[in-house]
């Protein structure tokens, strides 16, 4: 008995299979696994965890194996980074945060040496502040004018006495509040050059 082949509905088989293929095919490629609930998560091989937004950039950025270490960055809805959490090129870790324009407008973080410090920048990102500990080992509190240059020092000097320090637009030393050689107070006062004109010592006779 001869069979008769009907081509049409071979054709309707062979293009819902094709069909059939090609979306599991895609399913494969992205795969919406909904709520995942897991005790640990690995990334390996220089791997990173990227939360998207909607339209797709970085919101979030985990980097485990970077040129200095692990970093997180997260971004604004402009895809530019607003906080950066990671190490320096040290290996001193920081928290780093930037304006709407991705300039930086803060940093917390470690020193060369170890030590902790504050540091705020303007818009231009020129130092405004410093808060941490001064290269003696000391604290100190130091702000800056719009052209970098130091305008007040809070802080304890080489001798572990305590004073403040004021500066003129030149940074040139005006006022000198604190404590002396001999561990007495004392008032200094400086003409625009930074040439003491007055000094008013505490007598300890």
């Amino acid at each position: 008995m001869r069979m008769k082949i009907d081509f049409k509905s071979v054709l309707i088989g062979v293009l819902s299979t094709l069909l059939f293929i090609s979306l599991l095919s895609a399913k494969k490629n992205e795969t919406d696994f909904g709520n995942i609930t897991v005790k640990s998560l690995t990334v390996r091989e220089d791997g990173a965890i990227k939360i998207l937004s909607i339209g797709g950039d970085n919101a979030v950025y985990i980097e485990g194996n970077g040129p200095a270490g692990g970093t997180m960055t997260l971004a604004n809805g402009l895809n530019i980074p607003s906080v950066t959490i990671g190490a320096n090129l040290e290996g001193q870790g920081g928290i780093v945060v930037y304006n709407q324009r991705g300039k930086v407008s803060s940093h917390l973080g470690t020193g060369p040496e170890g030590e902790g410090f504050v540091r705020t920048f303007n818009s231009r990102e020129a130092p405004t502040t410093y808060l941490g500990a001064s290269q003696q080992g000391g604290g100190q509190l130091t702000t800056y004018n719009e052209v970098g240059k130091e305008t007040v020092f809070l802080g304890t000097g080489s001798e572990g006495i305590g004073f403040l320090r004021t500066a003129n637009e030149y940074g040139k030393m005006s006022a000198y509040i604190g404590t002396g050689k001999s561990n007495s107070g004392m008032v200094l006062l400086c003409d625009r050059d930074g040439m003491t004109k007055w000094v008013e010592k505490v007598d300890n006779n």
